[in-house]
């Protein structure tokens, strides 16, 4: 194999930052009314699956009473 006598640059931070940054600025970011409709979907669905899993439990405790 030859060796190379080209060093590699290492990244420096304030490029790192500036690539993030402009970056950043490339992102649509969702409207007030957005989030406040995706948080309300979330809540929701959390709901629903916490009385979902209750719902569950209640039925296999009262299975396995029945059946004890």
């Amino acid at each position: 194999m030859a060796s190379s006598n080209v060093k590699e640059k290492k990244p420096s931070a304030g490029k790192f930052f500036k690539g993030v940054r402009s970056e950043v600025k490339k992102v649509t970011w969702p409207t007030r009314k957005d989030v406040w409709q995706y948080t309300l979907v979330v809540l929701a669905m959390c709901f629903v699956s916490a009385v979902t899993i209750g719902a569950l439990d209640a039925i296999f405790k009262f299975l396995f009473n029945l059946f004890a």
